[in-house]
């Protein structure tokens, strides 16, 4: 098979109001009826919108409002052209045009010759253009789009949906209304002699002792001519050296077939999620020959050597569902975010963009991500870089609730669509060792807002194809999976809530630690809280409108991201705000200490279940458009969050928490607090526990410690308490840490900060004066020293890039540094340079 691709920036695209690129000349007139948008340069794959942006007929979408100017173009109908001259003799026996993703609808022409009409983003199209494309001179490509259809966004009615396509872009509360079309999806043309593959499925799987590999070679053809064909098969890894070798021959009568067979390859590396080991990759490929010895075509696969079930986690209701993962013998606990797709305009997306984004989440400690099942199935490189990484992925299938009903729907058409494209999604991506769940999709529910089953013709459709195309996998019917979607205090206790969604918000200062404390969700595979955006991104993307004050009556606000204008909770939290003083960067800084605060003690909590508790999932990590305040942990431009570093550190293999009921206390009360350790068995293959000790320091904020603990540690989970009879010494705050040794090693340091005789819960760390913190380099390679120099502790110091396009990982950020205190952290992304480096905080 030779493959010649049509991707690039040497296409064109013109714009009409409906239907008029069908008439050439208007009846009135006689005259040829002009374009409403003249041809203008485009970029294959990517979208009509980012072309219109390209060539200036389109402000910037992420610019105040301006996304509203753009919502025009979904209504015209746009021709995309390119022009292509095929060699003498490259065409073989057979010439296929391949469109891997056309969004929406519309008509494709080659040569003047309509080919085909067109519906649907995730229906690859395959056209037979053997008796049109011409040799040695120029084709012309042409494929029109015509004006799209509406689906519902978040609020609307899932049970009526009869379209699938993306439905975050109709309007969700982290996106507004931006929805692209064309091309987003590769374009090439292949060619091939008398067998063509259909598909090829390279499955992997391991003997009992996980050290002895086989394949399972599952293929589909089409045969043009029958014959005697040699299926030459081989397996290389990473480094290129060929691991197996077979070449299998056998006789295909015309028409569609299916082969298969076994073959043990021998001893093989185990790939494991991140955080447990490496990722050794493998690739097989397939080529078939005819009895002249001639390539027919030929398929290469990505694959991986690892088992992946699903039990019930230990004292689970008899009733639920399997949400205890264990790859390759092993229980691991799952640390997830979230996934959206880095842009509304999901064709334009980059190799690179996946790299950057990606990576963060692997640096975070993450090994799942969930991706959400309202949007899209995403593009190769996103599946190619989570194998590569270890990153597994939960990849729902096509739909999602709607807030005003949430069951799936069961219209014959949709149905017989769904089934359609999620088949081609199974195939394409079930060789991926990255893959270990099947979803029927996000938040679907019966009436009273219970999880649906597999009793749901809809979802027990998709249970079906899983079971028969991709039998090993685990399916789950929806996320959450219930009983209950939103676990309630009420019901604490009672069995009910097993895979849940929820809270999105910090629960307020007394009912958040006593709801975590004693939560008994199984698995929370959607848990999150807003937080704002760094002020200077604020600005950046406010365009001629004011960024303060962050209200309900802010139109720019409400554009960007309305459900989750923290006005009210911020002034709960740490007092009133004045609407004509603009204070935009304390009252982001307070926003992002708050979702730090409630993010963190969520996670800990849940880990502190382990293993009744198999997971927790972040809503959400990234974002698509550059919102004011959203529930990511990464910022639009890909900076993360202060919440981000916290999740770093509690997903880590080594990690102390606190556990606590409260942020806020009396002077004269008591405090009381207990200590848990977290040691994953990867961890402790390289560490003794018998040389660990937890020192727990209380320390007011001139950073006098004012007690001492030291508590040896025997096992993990809980260690011990620490009690202390409240003092307020000065700015009514005091800090508990605590530090995980290893005789003189440094394991791990958590600090929590509590409140003293507080109006307002969190109020003393908004009055706290101005630290000053220095930045030096540090002694050791790829290090940077902070010094507070200052007679006052300096709170959430944030380390962050000036610009985001050199990103900047560091094992550890948002730090408290008390008075004198001198704290070195290293760059996990190797060198930088401090002229790149900005330091923020709550009182820096």
């Amino acid at each position: 098979m030779i493959q010649m691709m049509l991707n690039g920036e040497d296409w064109t695209l013109t714009g009409y109001y409906r239907n008029q690129w069908r008439s050439k000349v208007s009846m009135e007139l006689g005259r040829q009826i002009l374009p409403n948008i003249p041809e203008i340069k485009a970029t294959v794959p990517g979208a009509v919108q980012m072309d219109l942006r390209s060539a200036g007929w389109l402000g910037d979408f992420n610019q105040g409002l301006e996304s509203l100017n753009e919502e025009w173009v979904y209504n015209r109908d746009w021709f995309f052209e390119k022009r292509i001259f095929i060699p003498s003799g490259w065409v073989q026996d057979r010439c296929e045009l391949i469109l891997e993703g056309l969004d929406f609808e519309g008509e494709i022409y080659l040569n003047g010759h309509k080919m085909t009409e067109f519906e649907g983003m995730f229906r690859p199209l395959s056209l037979d253009v053997t008796e049109i494309i011409k040799e040695n001179e120029e084709n012309c490509l042409q494929i029109v789009f015509c004006a799209g259809p509406e689906v519902d966004g978040q609020v609307g009615f899932s049970h009526l949906i009869t379209k699938l396509k993306s439905r975050f872009n109709y309007a969700w509360d982290w996106c507004p209304r931006i929805t692209p079309v064309g091309i987003w999806r590769d374009v090439y043309l292949r060619t091939f002699r008398e067998v063509k593959i259909l598909d090829f499925y390279p499955e992997t799987s391991l003997n009992d002792e996980f050290n002895i590999g086989e394949l399972h070679y599952q293929v589909e053809v089409e045969v043009f001519t029958p014959g005697e064909y040699t299926f030459d098969c081989n397996l290389k890894d990473d480094t290129g050296e060929n691991r197996f070798h077979k070449k299998v021959k056998m006789f295909l009568p015309g028409g569609k077939r299916k082969v298969g067979w076994k073959e043990i390859v021998g001893s093989v590396q185990l790939w494991w999620p991140n955080g447990l080991g490496d990722q050794p990759l493998y690739f097989a490929s397939l080529e078939i020959m005819n009895e002249s010895g001639l390539t027919c075509d030929d398929s290469q696969k990505q694959v991986g050597f690892r088992t992946i079930e699903f039990v019930q986690n230990p004292g689970a209701p008899s009733d639920s569902l399997a949400y205890s993962c264990i790859v390759n013998g092993h229980t691991i606990f799952l640390k997830g975010i979230n996934w959206v797709p880095i842009t509304p305009y999901y064709g334009a997306v980059t190799t690179e963009q996946y790299r950057e984004t990606l990576g963060r989440f692997k640096m975070m400690n993450v090994n799942l991500i969930r991706v959400w099942g309202g949007a899209i199935i995403e593009k190769e490189e996103f599946y190619l870089y989570c194998d590569q990484q270890g990153l597994l992925v939960w990849q729902e299938f096509l739909q999602s609730s709607s807030g005003l009903t949430n069951l799936p729907p069961v219209i014959p058409e949709l149905l017989k669509d769904l089934e359609t494209v999620s088949r081609i999604a199974i195939k394409e991506k079930r060789s991926h060792p990255s893959l270990a769940i099947w979803c029927g999709g996000n938040e679907l529910m019966w009436d009273g807002f219970l999880p649906v089953d597999e009793r749901h013709i809809n979802i027990g459709m998709l249970q079906k194809i899983v079971r028969e195309l991709d039998p090993s996998r685990y399916f789950l019917p929806s996320s959450a999976s219930g009983p209950k979607f939103l676990a309630s205090e009420e019901d604490f206790g009672k069995g009910l809530h097993h895979d849940v969604h929820g809270p999105w918000l910090y629960l307020g200062e007394n009912t958040h630690y006593r709801f975590y404390n004693n939560d008994d969700s199984l698995l929370r595979s959607e848990t999150g809280t807003p937080g704002v955006s760094r002020a200077e991104l604020l600005r950046s993307f406010a365009g001629k409108h004011q960024v303060w004050p962050p209200t309900s009556d802010n139109p720019l606000w409400v554009h960007r991201g309305s459900w989750w204008i923290p006005w009210n909770e911020i002034s709960q939290l740490f007092g009133p705000w004045d609407l004509e003083r603009d204070e935009t960067e304390v009252f982001a800084q307070c926003s992002r200490y708050a979702q730090m605060e409630s993010l963190r003690y969520g996670v800990e909590a849940t880990r502190r279940r382990e293993p009744t508790a198999s997971g927790f999932i972040v809503w959400m990590g990234n974002e698509p458009f550059a919102n004011y305040a959203n529930t990511s942990l990464l910022e639009y431009d890909g900076i993360p969050k202060p919440a981000y570093y916290a999740m770093k550190s509690a997903f880590a293999d080594c990690h102390v928490s606190l556990k606590y009921d409260r942020i806020a206390y009396q002077a004269g009360e008591t405090f009381s607090g207990e200590a848990f350790v977290h040691l994953e068995s990867n961890f402790l293959n390289k560490a003794n526990i018998k040389g660990m000790n937890l020192q727990i320091e209380i320390i007011d904020m001139f950073g006098s410690i004012k007690k001492r603990i030291d508590l040896p540690i025997t096992d993990r989970g809980y260690v011990g308490s620490v009690n202390w009879e409240i003092e307020d010494y000065g700015h009514s705050l005091f800090n508990v840490r605590l530090v995980l040794w290893n005789q003189d090693q440094r394991l791990d340091c958590n600090d929590y900060l509590f409140t003293i005789n507080a109006d307002f819960p969190f109020k003393p760390l908004r009055d706290l004066p101005l630290s000053n913190v220095q930045i030096s380099q540090g002694v050791l390679e790829n290090t940077m020293t902070f010094t507070n120099d200052s007679p006052i502790t300096a709170v959430g110091v944030m380390i962050r890039e000036k610009d985001a396009s050199m990103p900047l990982h560091l094992e550890r950020n948002y730090l408290l540094i008390h008075p004198g205190e001198e704290v070195t952290l290293r760059s996990l992304g190797g060198e930088y340079s401090l002229k790149n480096i900005i330091i923020e905080g709550l009182n820096v």
